[in-house]
């Protein structure tokens, strides 16, 4: 069937917003904003706070700043934003300290409000939590007469552990795209109610004093507002992201990344030395493909054990090993700089582990576990002066080493060190001011380090927050299954929906069509280059081609160049094309996958299309999205072109050998 409306914003979707947001942007009484101060639920900025507006245009943005103040001294700021271009607003609120502590306030939220409309089924995530699992959508039908309440939160204090919060909620004839901006402990519920569903969403955990010279902050919330079908939803969203949200260095949105990397051979990167990074820079520039950023993952710091063993996990001393890097980092950010190569360097700051130079020569910067069994302790960011010291130092770091990739790493749960150092009415405190101090130090590296960006990592992808990604991509979305076509199919489903720039592995996991299951966290890698490797890995914006497998199979390498011309028309479409999964979000190697990635506007896009290993059906046919009229179907892999006649309604047909890809691009046909 037809689909009417375009996949850009028509004025329905402008009225939609404002027929769900305009008086919680606008008037200070209405915003959604609660919290609870002696008892009383106070709502929005009532009077006795003597609320002021400001309005600002900032862009394609209205900006409204209302501010108030009430006699205990307690000045509450919010900020709503209205963009211009798209359905979209967004709300978050700050909380300051007057001369003398503030009341307790408990239970501070974001946004307590509802939304209206017919027959809502709410839309929600399972999150990245090292499980084939993860990423998995789920639904609710959010009907009155079922007295539905979804309570949502994710585990352990990083935003995408176990939950994740993005949220979708369609009603009869529209939608609404939701996300709650908190890189840590957050919490919503909905709860259906006559005529829709109400929302209340804020930290976790608040009940807390404010002193003077305090302020905290709330969760940013974003909301999204379409007319039509679930898809398009999707779609308007990704628009918005790619202008609104994905970074860009240099004031150009990040590119496809090829990256290439070479740790030495030992575990992680902790036998990379100088001579071995650059020797083996050489060799990939040499290879003639097009790597455009150069990897060096964890372990290129000091860290030796008790046992004069190297151990990457040993984190804390943020310098380049004086063994291995004797002229520090420098030659190689050079040597990167003269391939056209980015320099990627992994860093994870905040845990600290014991007996480390600066626990000894800084203990108060360590927040520490109540239980004593607990090693990892978690860097104070709160502290000013550690916070003025991470700042500088990986500044500095980071302009002498040439480094312009930035992956911060994350890999313990900080909720507890957060709440075993907050006294009984000051919870949610250092959270909050941890938070903001978080934001702080990634906008201050952007700021000070010309071209740099910034990869989001967290055990996989569990800190992926929309605050966390206005600043950032997620090159590690998951630590699950990298090898695994299948399942990483199914989180690439999930994730086009809400994060269009992501990383996808070239490994291969499968032998003889068999399934393995995922016992071994490094399982045995099939070495060879071949097209379901590559084709498969095309559906993210980087990857890469080992070293080895160039070395182990030379004669690939004009194939592997073929692929690579092939993945970087593919990558354009990628990030800037409408998607729509043409199978089911299924996680079955016994099934295809199609994805379809579309511009409407310039009338071309791809099909990328996967028979898994298992998959017994030898073709398959699909309906792509919004294909009316005559297009060419071109695969520039093998040169085989076809034209189809309206494809959205007559479908199309591909026949693969089994385990098997391939990419075929579209374009329109003028008659």
């Amino acid at each position: 069937m037809k689909q009417t409306l375009p996949t850009s914003v028509v004025p329905a979707d402008m009225q939609r917003i404002r027929e769900q947001m305009q008086d919680y942007i606008t008037d200070a009484a209405a915003l959604p904003i609660s919290f609870i101060c002696g008892g009383e639920r106070i709502k929005g900025l009532p009077a006795r706070f003597s609320p002021r507006v400001k309005e600002e245009r900032k862009g394609d943005v209205i900006e409204r700043t209302f501010t108030g103040k009430d006699e205990t001294g307690l000045e509450i700021t919010v900020v709503t934003t209205e963009y211009t271009d798209f359905p979209v607003a967004e709300i978050v609120a700050y909380f300051r300290g007057g001369a003398q502590n503030t009341p307790v306030l408990r239970d501070i939220l974001a946004f307590d409000g509802k939304f209206r409309g017919r027959r809502p089924v709410l839309y929600h995530n399972t999150g990245d939590y090292y499980s084939s699992n993860g990423y998995e959508t789920r639904s609710e039908l959010m009907e009155p007469n079922f007295q539905t309440h979804m309570n949502f939160a994710p585990t352990g204090g990083r935003a995408c552990d176990e939950a994740f919060p993005y949220f979708k909620l369609q009603c009869e004839g529209f939608g609404l795209n939701i996300a709650v901006g908190w890189p840590a402990q957050w919490k919503a519920n909905f709860r259906s109610i006559q005529g829709g569903v109400a929302m209340q969403a804020g930290q976790e955990i608040t009940h807390l004093y404010i002193r003077p010279g305090e302020t905290i902050r709330t969760p940013r919330i974003t909301i999204m507002a379409y007319e039509g079908d679930y898809a398009r939803g999707i779609n308007l969203w990704r628009r918005w992201y790619f202008k609104h949200i994905l970074p860009r260095p240099n004031g150009k949105p990040i590119p496809k990344i090829m990256h290439a990397s070479y740790n030495g051979g030992g575990p992680e990167f902790t036998e990379s030395t100088e001579q071995n990074q650059l020797e083996y820079i050489q060799k990939y520039v040499d290879s003639g493909l097009p790597y455009n950023c150069w990897w060096i993952d964890a372990g290129w710091y000091p860290c030796r054990g008790k046992d004069g063993k190297r151990d990457w996990t040993l984190t804390g001393s943020w310098y380049p090993d004086p063994e291995r890097f004797p002229n520090g980092l420098a030659p190689i950010g050079k040597a990167c700089d003269e391939a056209g190569m980015d320099l990627l360097v992994w860093f994870e700051p905040e845990r600290i582990r014991p007996g480390l130079k600066l626990v000894v020569e800084h203990p108060e910067w360590m927040l520490k576990r109540k239980d004593p069994e607990v090693e990892n302790m978690l860097l104070d960011l709160t502290n000013p002066a550690c916070f003025k010291w991470i700042c500088e130092t990986f500044v500095k770091l980071f302009n002498e080493s040439g480094i312009k990739c930035y992956r911060q790493d994350f890999n313990f749960e900080p909720l507890l060190h957060w709440r075993d150092n907050e006294p009984d009415d000051r919870k949610g405190m250092l959270e909050n001011l941890y938070v903001q101090a978080y934001l702080a130090f990634w906008d201050y590296l952007l700021m000070n380090v010309p071209g740099l960006w910034i990869d989001s990592c967290s055990s996989g992808g569990r800190r992926n927050d929309l605050e966390t990604m206005r600043r950032s991509v997620p090159l590690h979305p998951t630590d699950y299954g990298y090898g695994y076509h299948h399942i990483n199919q199914a989180f690439r489903h999930t994730l086009f929906n809400w994060i269009p720039y992501v990383r996808s592995w070239n490994q291969s996991w499968d032998r003889n069509n068999e399934y393995y299951s995922h016992e071994d966290y490094y399982a045995v890698d099939d070495p060879s280059i071949d097209n379901f490797k590559l084709v498969n890995a095309m559906g993210a914006l980087t990857n890469g081609v080992s070293m080895s497998d160039m070395r182990t199979f030379p004669e690939k390498i004009p194939y592997v160049n073929k692929m690579i011309r092939i993945a970087q028309r593919f990558a354009d479409l990628l990030l800037r094309g409408d998607f729509y999964g043409l199978t089911e979000n299924h996680r079955s190697n016994k099934k295809w996958t199609v994805f379809q990635f579309d511009r409407p506007e310039c009338c071309e896009g791809a099909l990328q299309v996967l028979r898994n290993n298992q998959a017994p059906d030898e073709s398959i046919t699909v309906y792509p999205r919004q294909l009316f009229g005559k297009y060419k179907f071109v695969n520039e892999e093998t040169g085989e072109s076809f034209i189809a006649d309206n494809p959205a309604e007559n479908g199309v047909t591909f026949t693969l050998p089994l385990r098997a890809g391939a990419i075929w691009f579209y374009e329109g046909i003028c008659e």
